[in-house]
């Protein structure tokens, strides 16, 4: 059976960026069900559509980085010392609210970052497919999956 929007997927995956692992499940599979998985890496989900059990190397090119979501201000503007990867959210030169991170602080001038984390980063992933299943209506109808490596209820 090949991964569609209804599946529960069992699924291990390690995730590359610039030769280097930053994470994945250490050999433990993860159960998913489609549509429902947060916890997953950006752009893993939707590139296991289609996919049947089984290895897979998958290369996502990088996002747009924005240089005008970056900003410097003074540390006194900031609700509380800065500290590097803390969150402020804000309201942006055009007046989005965005959340941004504390990515480099110089004396009392601190640089704070909008983009997502790995933006202008091409991600790395490799994975293994343990199986794939249809989702049970209730499973569908609570949004997380039941019995192994689901919740029991």
């Amino acid at each position: 059976m090949q991964v569609d929007n209804t599946s529960v997927v069992k699924l291990e995956y390690q995730l590359w960026v610039d030769g280097r692992k930053l994470e994945g499940t250490e050999g433990q599979p993860t159960t998913i069900l489609m549509g429902h998985a947060p916890e997953l890496p950006p752009g893993l989900e939707a590139n296991l559509l289609g996919k049947m059990p089984g290895s897979y190397q998958i290369f996502l090119p990088p996002e747009p980085y924005n240089p005008d979501l970056r900003t410097i201000v003074p540390a006194a503007d900031l609700p509380e010392p800065p500290r590097l990867g803390a969150g402020y959210g804000g309201e942006s030169p055009d007046g989005r609210w965005l959340l941004y991170r504390v990515v480099h602080i110089d004396g009392e001038q601190v640089t704070l970052d909008a983009n997502p984390p790995l933006a202008g980063k091409a991600l790395e992933y490799r994975l293994i497919i343990h199986s794939v299943r249809p989702a049970t209506p209730e499973e569908l109808e609570h949004g997380h999956v039941h019995g192994e490596g689901g919740v029991q209820h």
